[in-house]
């Protein structure tokens, strides 16, 4: 009897009704700053057996919710709500489905603090929250797949300031429908899924931060699309011989550039050139259907649906009234950009293509481009050249334009993208039409890559958009010939 009351008097400090009237007991943990966190009757203790849990009061008050104050008030003293300590709220539902609000100003959630709550429907995390411990929702919610109607998780961290975390999910995680980490995030251990066994069949993609070092296993039968933002190769948590479990059918997303760190890795980071072939990157396509692009580290595997084009000269059209015409060269579907190459790519309008790079196979040849591109934010500039951006400017449509005051004699480059650099000489001429149909279709159709469209037009006439006849065109798309071009000056 002493020992039983002795342990029960270690077990937390005091105990106080929440708005719905569910008795909570707190243990301080700072005493000084008026800190406590949420344990139970017997101070997340498992022997002897939990006092007046709160599964049985939540059956008994009808409730759905368990609602944890950001404050707590006792005996006058005005308490802040700092954790749910080890094994908390441990066991909290079974039949009964149950969803927990957790209050802003919560830092921390410790071991085993939920775990095999299995009918835990759904969570917030609010956004001072640091910590997770091991194991906190060991099988918590796992018995949503056998509700009626059945219920999934979605455990959205991206709010918090978690930096690590271990296996917070532990495993028997049927349900897990999502898993949003937040940008803080630097360590995964054990599992990049939350769980290293009997993972839920409905997670189907992951994403993992920028800022993640470490990953663990991939766990899921269905996990097949993975996002890695990290642009180096994370370290994989059991080192350069180990096996991060993705699937065969997977396909694994990095950020443009990447490709050639994840193939090519070392170290604790080598499990990843197990999946070549599996990377695949992203660009974005804007409303005019055109973008420059350039990749510093890897090639380009032009992807069906786009061509790709280098521009190597200009030709003189032999008449004062018309433009000249810009050696254009069409990459199809299929081939492949060698790196450090500025280009065009070409596909359907305000859309995300997705590509391969640093593939094997024979590269184009690219000698005399004349776009330059940067992998990274930066300023081109060069005694003898004029310097011009693909643009869609105003009325005066798609075109390549000197950019800004800068008067030709720059241009300043987001990451990842091309301009035209012309020898003054050329630049200083009239007018020229940049054909890109023209040298598309010359690829397709003889299967002779970079031979410009041989001879003159027929009527070189030229038309606007309206079928207009234009003696004295602007830059902009016009017809010409029956073919959209683009005009420059």
């Amino acid at each position: 009897m002493v020992s039983l009351l002795l342990h029960a008097q270690a077990a937390y400090d005091f105990m106080e009704t929440n708005s719905d009237g569910i008795r909570i007991y707190y243990k301080i943990i700072d005493a000084a700053n008026h800190h406590v966190e949420v344990t139970n009757g017997d101070g997340g203790l498992m022997n002897p057996p939990i006092v007046d849990p709160y599964r049985d009061q939540l059956r008994t008050l009808n409730l759905t919710v368990f609602r944890v104050p950001a404050t707590v008030e006792h005996v006058g003293i005005t308490y802040q709500v700092k954790a749910i300590g080890i094994m908390g709220l441990f066991y909290i539902a079974d039949d009964n489905i149950v969803d927990v609000e957790l209050p802003e100003g919560l830092t921390t959630i410790k071991e085993r603090a939920f775990e095999v709550t299995y009918t835990l429907r759904k969570i917030n995390f609010p956004s001072t929250l640091t910590s997770i411990g091991k194991g906190a929702f060991h099988a918590a919610g796992s018995w949503g797949i056998y509700g009626t109607p059945p219920f999934y998780q979605t455990y959205d961290l991206s709010q918090t300031q978690i930096t690590e975390l271990d296996e917070v999910f532990g495993y028997l995680q049927w349900s897990i429908e999502k898993i949003i980490y937040p940008e803080t995030l630097k360590t995964l251990k054990g599992s990049s899924t939350g769980g290293s066994s009997n993972q839920s069949d409905h997670l189907l993609s992951v994403t993992i931060p920028a800022a993640v070092e470490m990953v663990g296993h991939f766990d899921g039968p269905n996990l097949n699309t993975i996002y890695m933002h990290p642009f180096v190769a994370p370290a994989f948590d059991q080192g350069a011989s180990g096996n991060l479990g993705i699937n065969s059918t997977a396909t694994i997303y990095v950020p443009v550039d990447a490709t050639f760190n994840y193939e090519t890795a070392t170290g604790a980071a080598t499990p990843w050139t197990a999946y070549v072939g599996k990377y695949r990157e992203e660009v974005n396509i804007g409303p005019t259907g055109y973008t420059t692009y350039y990749l510093e580290n890897e090639n380009f595997l032009v992807p069906a649906g786009c061509t790709a084009y280098i521009i190597t000269g200009v030709t003189p059209s032999g008449s004062i009234t018309t433009p000249d015409q810009a050696v254009v060269k069409a990459f199809g579907a299929g081939k492949i950009i060698p790196k450090q190459t500025g280009f065009i790519l070409q596909g359907t309008p305000n859309s995300t293509v997705i590509y391969q790079a640093n593939v094997t196979g024979t590269e184009e040849n690219v000698t005399g481009n004349l776009l330059v591109g940067t992998a990274t934010e930066q300023e081109i500039s060069g005694a003898g050249y004029k310097y011009y951006i693909l643009s869609n400017s105003g009325d005066q449509g798609l075109g390549f334009y000197k950019q800004g005051t800068r008067a030709g004699a720059s241009i300043k480059l987001k990451p990842h993208r091309a301009g035209l650099r012309l020898p003054a000489a050329i630049a200083r001429a009239k007018r020229f039409i940049v054909d890109f149909d023209a040298a598309r279709e010359e690829a397709e159709t003889t299967g002779i890559r970079g031979i410009r469209p041989t001879g003159q037009p027929k009527d070189n006439a030229i038309y606007d958009l309206q079928g207009r006849r234009v003696t004295r065109p602007t830059r902009g798309i016009y017809i010409v010939n029956g073919k959209k071009v683009i005009i420059n000056q």
